[in-house]
């Protein structure tokens, strides 16, 4: 795994998932009524063959949303909780004490896949103002879907069609900060860009405009 150094240019990696988090963090509060962040603390690359070591143990129960891309620029998002994590986010959204929830049910589900949207829509929205004009239509997310499962049935689902066309994903390293009422929570949010969308993060890496 490398580390993206980052915070080179206006159009590094790291400064545009950076402003990812900052808009995700303004659209949870609006969406909650009360201050949230999300803070990065890495934005690493890795070979799409090491994506089970990136999110823990084949075993482990996790829960994921994934939203693919279509249009010009192609590619997933995946955003995964391990599992003690995500109920406590559920919790936190559904305004309920924190613990209270031990399973994934429909409102728990909903409450995911709507944070889902709200940060992968923000990370997008940033990528797409760091990309040539002509491209920014090139950004269509699907509606996100929710899994929960075995980290290793998780990965080789959702990334079975991506290791056909691509070889690198993308690893953002982020923790969920919303006050005294909740721990501070990470989670993780996986990038595998399609083979359009590669070419246009490779130009970003090199700080081309």
């Amino acid at each position: 795994m490398s580390n993206d150094p980052g915070g080179e240019g206006p159009d590094s990696l790291r400064s545009v998932f950076d402003r990812g988090a900052e808009g995700a963090s303004e659209a949870l509060s609006r969406w909650l009524g009360r201050p949230v962040r999300l803070l990065i603390s890495a934005v690493d690359r890795s070979d799409l063959s090491l994506a089970g070591d990136l999110i823990g143990p084949a075993d482990d129960l996790v829960a994921a949303c994934s939203m693919g891309l279509s249009g010009r620029l192609d590619g997933m998002l995946l955003l995964v909780f391990e599992d003690r994590s995500g109920l406590a986010i559920a919790d936190f959204l559904l305004a309920r004490p924190i613990g209270s929830t031990s399973e994934w049910g429909e409102l728990e589900r909903s409450a995911a896949m709507e944070t889902a949207n709200i940060v992968g829509c923000a990370y997008l929205n940033a990528l797409a103002d760091a990309i040539p004009d002509g491209e920014k239509d090139g950004l269509v997310p699907t509606p996100p879907e929710f899994r929960h499962e075995f980290a290793g049935s998780l990965l080789e689902f959702a990334l079975m069609d991506q290791a056909a066309e691509q070889d690198e994903i993308l690893l953002v390293r982020t923790e969920f900060v919303a006050g005294p009422e909740l721990p501070s929570l990470r989670w993780t949010l996986l990038f595998v860009p399609g083979p359009s969308t590669a070419t246009t993060l490779g130009a970003l890496r090199a700080g081309s405009p």
